[in-house]
């Protein structure tokens, strides 16, 4: 299994007790984007809500798939979505 498989697997895995918090990496390979794209989400306000963890950023896995929810169309012609 190749390493970004294996991030990925880790990402889609149930929490643990108390919840889990994905870094940006692995976020990033749960989306199927490069981390530099997160961070520029993130700094635009148009990628999944996080979590300020001291200077860290990270993600709950809910929030992703929020947010996969809420950037899903079903054809190209459907208006685009509204950031948050």
């Amino acid at each position: 299994m190749s390493k970004l498989n294996k991030e990925i697997v880790r990402a889609i895995a149930p929490p643990h007790a108390g919840g889990a918090l994905l870094d940006t990496k692995a976020a990033a390979a749960f989306l199927g984007c490069s981390t530099w794209t997160l961070c520029e989400w993130r700094c635009t306000g148009a990628g999944p809500r996080f979590v300020r963890v001291g200077r860290l950023c990270k993600y709950a896995p809910e929030a992703l798939q929020a947010w996969i929810e809420r950037n899903t169309c079903n054809s190209t012609s459907d208006d685009l979505p509204k950031v948050r």
